[in-house]
C-alpha cells in the first residue's frame, strides 16, 4: 500500500511540475506577445492545474495509458473546461458563432500547446524517458 501511495504522489508531482513550469511559462510569454484580455491569475492557474492534474494522475496511475491517449484525454477534458467553466473571450466568440481567426487560432493553440501536452508529456516522461535514466520504475 505504501508503495502505491508513493508511486501516485510521484506521478502527481511530475504532472504538477510540468504544468507549473510549462503552462505557467506559456501563460506569461503569450501575454507578452499577444493581447490577452483576461488577467493573469497565477494562483488560479496553480489551483486549477492541481485539480486537473489530480484527475490526470489518477487516470494514469490506474490505466497507465500511453502518452498519445493521455494527451487526447487531456485535450478533451481541457476543452470541456474551457467551454463549460473558463469561457475565455475566444470561447464566447464561438458561442456567438463569430467564427474567425480570432476564435479558431486560440482554440488550436490551446489544444496543441496547453491541453494535449498537459497529460501527454508527463506520461511520456514517466513511461519512456525517466526509466532510461533509472529515475522511474515502470512496474
Amino acid at each position: 500500500m505504501k508503495n502505491k501511495v508513493v508511486r501516485f504522489v510521484g506521478i502527481y508531482l511530475i504532472f504538477m511540475l510540468f504544468a507549473v513550469i510549462i503552462n505557467l511559462l506559456l501563460e506569461i510569454v503569450f501575454r507578452l506577445i499577444f493581447e490577452i484580455p483576461e488577467s493573469l491569475d497565477i494562483l488560479g492557474i496553480i489551483l486549477f492545474f492541481s485539480v486537473f492534474n489530480l484527475l490526470g494522475a489518477l487516470i494514469f496511475f490506474y490505466k497507465s495509458y500511453k502518452a498519445r491517449k493521455m494527451g487526447l484525454l487531456s485535450l478533451i477534458f481541457g476543452q470541456i473546461c474551457e467551454f463549460a467553466f473558463m469561457r475565455p473571450e475566444w470561447v464566447l466568440g464561438i458561442y456567438a458563432l463569430e467564427i474567425s481567426g480570432e476564435t479558431i487560432l486560440p482554440f488550436i493553440i490551446s489544444s496543441i500547446l496547453y491541453w494535449f501536452p498537459a497529460w501527454g508529456v508527463p506520461s511520456y516522461l514517466i513511461l519512456n524517458v525517466l526509466p532510461k535514466f533509472g529515475l522511474w520504475k515502470t512496474s
